[in-house]
């Protein structure tokens, strides 16, 4: 899940960070965590969702995520897996493999 992709699409809106929001307005292409179940994140301590689960449909089984600054196992960013998908995301572009092959 991509903060801001697909820009008109369902896309997290509120991830967990440190940073200040006046550093985070507009941020986009950083990878969340995601779901993960629901055993786990009852089990978590310090989470607290500062506002309404709008995901509170979907929530009801094995997984839960929420799109919440509170929770940090489902909607923090994930440093590797940024990195990650920059690198694939770099792949596609055709002159990737051509500047590869000249190191």
């Amino acid at each position: 899940m991509v903060v801001g992709v697909p820009r008109n699409g369902v896309t997290p809106r509120d991830p967990h960070t440190q940073l200040p929001d006046s550093l985070m307005h507009g941020l986009t292409g950083g990878l969340v965590d995601g779901p993960v179940y629901s055993s786990i994140f009852r089990s978590l301590l310090g989470i607290r969702l500062l506002q309404p689960d709008e995901y509170a449909a979907f929530n009801t089984g094995r997984l839960v995520y929420h799109d919440d600054k509170g929770d940090y196992s489902t909607n923090e960013y994930i440093m590797d897996g940024t990195a990650s998908l920059a690198y694939l995301l770099a792949t596609l572009d055709p002159s990737f493999a051509t500047r590869r092959a000249r190191r």
